[in-house]
């Protein structure tokens, strides 16, 4: 499952810093634009307690976390949807994201440009978003002009749905309005997940503030327009140098600061959020492991994750909550309590579940 978040926003903003922070890596931060040209790509382990209770509790011989994998995309500029900078190569990259992570930077330095030439979050937002309404928008018209004769063809065509949400997408991106996805049903959304429209994927904003708190005023602004649980306020810089202390050091800082989690751990949490996954567990021949899974998912595909011959030959899924098997020590001794639930195919695995799948191999 090769889910991923594209990180985007004009250049100079500290997309490329906070990528590196993220995910310990060496992608160019430079004080010019385009200094990010083809994407880089680093998975993020995802904070999970549950997993390291689990470990404590069942001593396996190995223990594997989930991850997420992060794309640092190149910095969009006004006139991106028609060709200007970077154009269509980052529209691309965009499009083959499922999330996205949109950094604004909300404070002023005299060290480091800006490409409009000041510093305004709202601004930023709206030049971001324009060029991406713009490049849906020619998208759209293109699937229009081809279902319109379909349409026209045979009236009862079941491509009539699709052809009439095009048109009320296109309608409301014509106002001006970039987040329009939650105004569709959940099954016109599926209609129109072919298109791979830029404005129809979830999004995350990240303030990016000074070390010292500086830029809180454009962040409220920020917040106040597309909604305080969008925006989570992380000080890059400080992130960055944070990254370079040792682990005690660093656990150090965070108990003067009175902090519990560090911006990053905050980020990829939310991230995980934002892909709408949840975490089961597996403990099989001494190794204790963390797989991802789209919510609601079944059981049945849930086996597939792991590997398609338990998808095949599933029998049935034994299972229990993570908490009930850190007070028990075991999955054996549920079992043996009967407090292990078995479940069929169909079940809806819940998030921290620990699964043991039977099988037909």
């Amino acid at each position: 499952m090769a889910l991923f978040i594209g990180i985007v926003g004009l250049p100079n903003v500290g997309k490329s810093t906070l990528f590196n922070v993220l995910t310990g890596g060496h992608a160019p931060a430079s004080n010019y634009p385009f200094c990010t040209v083809d994407p880089n790509v680093g998975m993020v382990v995802v904070p999970d307690p549950r997993l390291a209770s689990l470990e404590a509790m069942l001593k396996p011989q190995s223990c594997t976390p989930t991850a997420i994998e992060f794309v640092d995309i190149a910095g969009l500029v006004r006139g991106a949807s028609q060709g200007e900078g970077l154009g269509n190569r980052f529209l691309s990259h965009v499009r083959q994201a499922d999330a996205l992570v949109h950094v604004l930077r909300c404070f002023a330095d005299p060290q480091i440009s800006h490409v409009e030439g000041s510093i305004a979050p709202l601004r930023d937002l709206e030049v971001v978003e324009a060029e991406l309404m713009l490049a849906d928008l020619e998208t759209i018209e293109k699937a229009l002009s081809r279902l319109d004769k379909v349409v026209r063809t045979d009236p009862q065509s079941p491509q009539r749905l699709e052809f009439e949400v095009l048109q009320r997408v296109a309608a409301v991106l014509q106002r001006g309005a970039p987040r329009w996805s939650p105004a569709l049903a959940h099954e016109e959304l599926e209609v129109i997940r072919s298109h791979n429209l830029l404005t129809a994927k979830p999004v995350l904003y990240i303030g990016n503030v000074g070390e010292q708190g500086e830029g809180r005023e454009q962040l409220e602004q920020l917040a106040s327009a597309v909604g305080p649980n969008q925006v989570l306020a992380i000080a890059v810089k400080l992130e960055a140098e944070l990254a370079q202390l040792e682990p005690a050091e660093r656990r150090e800082f965070q108990v003067a600061m009175e902090v519990e989690e560090t911006g990053i751990e905050r980020l990829t949490l939310a991230g995980y959020q934002l892909l709408d996954l949840i975490t089961f567990y597996t403990m099989a021949n001494g190794k204790l492991q963390a797989w991802q899974l789209p919510r609601g998912a079944t059981a049945l595909k849930a086996a597939g994750r792991i590997h398609s011959d338990m998808e095949r030959g599933f029998i049935r899924a034994e299972v229990a909550a993570a908490l009930e098997v850190i007070g028990a020590g075991s999955l054996a001794k549920l079992r043996d309590e009967g407090r292990l639930r078995t479940e069929g195919r169909d079940y809806v695995v819940q998030d921290g579940d620990v699964v043991h799948f039977l099988f037909r191999s």
